[in-house]
């Protein structure tokens, strides 16, 4: 019995076992030549004029299942996010092997080249183009896909910033999923600004609830994050002194926007004058306000300098499959401490003489924090926990249901 991907094949007595293996090699060769596509797609941008000479850069500024928006920008930084173009990838990256579960991403840099056929298969008065090259990304927001957890799930990329935004209530804040975050910003070199709307309804709460809030802002705020906590549809929001603070750290960069459904999103970035985008109806016409920017990563100039990409709100944010050496560099206050342990490859469990328990019984290393990190470590904290432990049975979390849809892109809409 010959075993070929996930296929069993049984051979009876007198077969010839390697010829029927030699058959096979056909399909290796063409996943071979699946992978070269994929990095084909990827290229440095030096080599963009070369290859396509009529061609011109731009940013993706939305993506959808068989298309996406772009706006060109022939200087980095300058996005002319009023020149929107419909978009598809050039048909020979279709076939390419991905570890991703999307071919492109909002915040992407991508090399167009003008078209006037009608690729996407939609009625649209916008010019077209087609996508023939992405540049190398600098920074990628990301997690496992929910759908399939084969694959990593790129949130945005080439983001400067992150904005992490929670309710206190309605929905109540998850401090883990706050954490999860931090992570990925830590490992990605990308600034992290944690945003706490809906002020007005901690007074409602218990006295206990106000507490273990306000002791959790003043861990980060401990560990050097910037913590803004703030009601974004009052009416005064936009006088807030740290509203109007976080307007000036926006300005010149792009930030992107992530947490839960209903924390949010919308009202803040409201606050920084964006350009007005609207939902469209459920029809075939496609035009410049066709954007979704309630269902769909959406990169959206601000009047005030800047630029956001505020994503739809999420259900699970299941960090990559890091090692325990990554997840700890991911948690700032560990730094001082992981050297000192007795054990080189201490993962901080229940190693002797570890050194980042002493910390913690010291009071040196916050309870929860430490928690939140063996949390993530051994998958215990429901969907928080890593594909290595979820693959061992570790995690007694619900599996998500549902599959890929579409070879473009799927819809981000998950609440």
């Amino acid at each position: 019995m010959v075993r070929k991907g996930k296929n069993w094949r049984h051979f009876e007595d007198g077969d010839d076992q390697h010829d029927r293996i030699s058959k096979m090699k056909p399909r290796d060769k063409k996943s071979s030549k699946s992978s070269n596509l994929d990095k084909e797609f990827s290229i440095a941008e030096s080599q963009w004029e070369e290859k396509f000479p009529e061609g011109f850069a731009a940013r993706v500024v939305e993506v959808h299942k068989r298309y996406a928006f772009i706006s060109p920008e022939a200087e980095e930084g300058q996005i002319k996010t009023r020149d929107v173009w419909l978009s598809t990838i050039a048909r020979k990256f279709l076939q390419a092997k991905r570890e991703e579960r999307n071919f492109i991403v909002v915040g992407d840099r991508v090399l167009c080249t003008k078209t006037s056929e009608d690729h996407a298969g939609v009625v649209t008065d916008l010019p077209q183009c087609v996508i023939q090259h992405l540049a190398p990304r600098k920074t990628l927001i990301k997690r496992l896909d929910p759908h399939r957890r084969e694959l990593e799930h790129v949130l945005a990329s080439n983001v400067d910033q992150l904005l992490i935004v929670a309710s206190y209530a309605g929905p109540t804040v998850k401090w883990g999923l706050i954490d999860r975050y931090l992570v990925l910003a830590e490992l990605q070199g990308v600034r992290p600004i944690i945003i706490l709307n809906k002020k007005d309804l901690l007074a409602s709460e218990t006295i206990e609830f106000q507490e273990d809030c306000l002791a959790n802002v003043n861990i980060y705020k401990a560990l050097g994050y910037q913590v803004i906590s703030v009601q974004a549809n009052s009416a005064g929001a936009k006088k807030n002194i740290d509203i109007q603070e976080l307007k000036m750290t926006l300005k010149g960069k792009v930030t992107m926007l992530s947490g839960h459904s209903g924390v949010g999103k919308s009202s803040l970035v409201n606050l920084f004058e964006p350009e007005l985008v609207q939902a469209v109806e459920k029809n075939e016409a496609i035009s410049y306000k066709g954007r979704h920017t309630t269902s769909y990563a959406s990169f959206i100039k601000l009047g005030t300098g800047g630029y956001v990409i505020d994503t739809p709100g999420i259900r699970s944010f299941v960090l990559q499959d890091l090692s325990f050496r990554e997840l700890s560099s991911g948690f700032v206050e560990f730094s001082e401490w992981v050297s000192k342990c007795k054990y080189e490859d201490c993962r901080h469990i229940e190693e002797p003489n570890c050194a980042i328990h002493t910390a913690r019984d010291e009071g040196k290393i916050s309870e929860r924090r430490y928690q939140s990190y063996r949390g993530i470590l051994l998958g215990t904290t429901g969907r928080e926990g890593r594909a290595r432990d979820i693959a061992r049975g570790n995690i007694l979390g619900r599996e998500l249901e549902g599959e890929l849809d579409g070879e473009f892109e799927m819809s981000d809409e998950e609440e």
